[in-house]
């Protein structure tokens, strides 16, 4: 029996402990909590004492009756009226429940309004201390990184020391080898010897000599639209060197703008006959024996004949063939 009552006995002498020791212990961690921060993260403990009590002088109101509002209070407030407004909710019932929607509106749109005014003003209290400090995290991990950069480097050979070193001025010749090519500064731009546009001299305005510029028509990389027409055979007019009927035989080189203009002298091969045995008539045997009285025979050819064209126009005409009889 004294052995059994021996370990009832020695449990009973260890009490538990109080609920006044735990708190006094829980009080002792709290009140150590702020040094033991400081020792173990100073960046933590300095940043929760710049958290401090709400801005009294712009305080944040929360309208619990406006949260509160019911629609029997909409209701009951519509009854209350007196007047037109007390007729109008007889004639309309549903009236008060339209007026407790648009209530519930404005109230969201002005919390909604108040939150984004609180929110911007905090911004830009705020905007300062945060650049600052984001721009300090960023020139210290800067900073860790060359440190850690270094270090490293300074771990390297001889060899390797000179290879990164190289390698760095081999990249920066090469940066600047491409710029030079991208902005064409390194190889110079050779001029086009074709314009592929006109963009570039609309506006502007060129004078060139005669000696500089070469006839579009008489250059040998233009067509030449030329057309030989047939022999005409005319009494021309007689003079005092001449006989009493003298004759001429005439073939012509008749040179165009462009290829409609012999199409269209072909086409109209018969008219145009016509009107070179008129022209031809018209002169007589001392002009047409003449170099001047021939020259003067294709001008006025030519005049005539861009008098009908309607494509083009007849830029000279030429002797093939000319034989005079007195």
């Amino acid at each position: 029996m004294a052995e059994n009552e021996n370990p009832t006995k020695v449990e009973s002498q260890k009490p538990e402990d109080s609920p006044e020791e735990e708190s006094s212990e829980d009080l002792l961690s709290l009140e150590s909590l702020d040094s033991i921060l400081e020792k173990e993260d100073p960046e933590f403990a300095k940043s929760l004492k710049n958290i401090g009590p709400d801005d009294p002088s712009n305080p944040i109101v929360i309208e619990e009756s406006d949260l509160e509002y019911k629609i029997e209070d909409e209701v009951k407030y519509w009854n209350r009226q007196e007047g037109w407004r007390k007729k109008l909710v007889k004639f309309l019932p549903f009236l008060p429940r339209i007026s407790y929607y648009v209530r519930l509106q404005h109230m969201a749109l002005r919390l909604t309004w108040r939150k984004t005014k609180e929110q911007t003003i905090h911004f830009l209290k705020n905007l300062g201390p945060n650049l600052k400090h984001g721009l300090i995290e960023v020139l210290g991990s800067i900073k860790s990184w060359l440190g850690e950069l270094g270090a490293t480097f300074k771990t390297f050979s001889l060899m390797q020391k000179l290879g990164v070193v190289v390698l760095l001025i081999a990249t920066g010749i090469g940066g600047v080898v491409l710029y030079k090519i991208a902005n064409n500064k390194l190889i110079p731009h050779q001029e086009e010897l074709f314009l592929p546009t006109l963009e570039d001299w609309a506006d502007k305005k060129e004078f060139f000599e005669a000696t500089q510029v070469e006839p579009f028509y008489d250059s040998t990389r233009v067509a030449q639209n030329i057309f030989s027409t047939q022999r005409i055979f005319a009494n021309i007019r007689k003079s005092s060197q001449s006989g009493p009927n003298p004759m001429a035989a005439l073939e012509f080189y008749v040179e165009g703008t462009d290829a409609d203009v012999v199409v269209e002298i072909k086409d109209r091969e018969p008219e145009v006959k016509d009107l070179f045995l008129r022209v031809v008539e018209d002169m007589n045997y001392d002009q047409l024996s003449s170099a001047e009285g021939k020259q003067m025979l294709c001008e006025r050819l030519r005049k005539e004949i861009n008098k009908i064209l309607t494509k083009g126009k007849v830029r000279r005409i030429f002797y093939k063939t000319a034989v005079i009889k007195p």
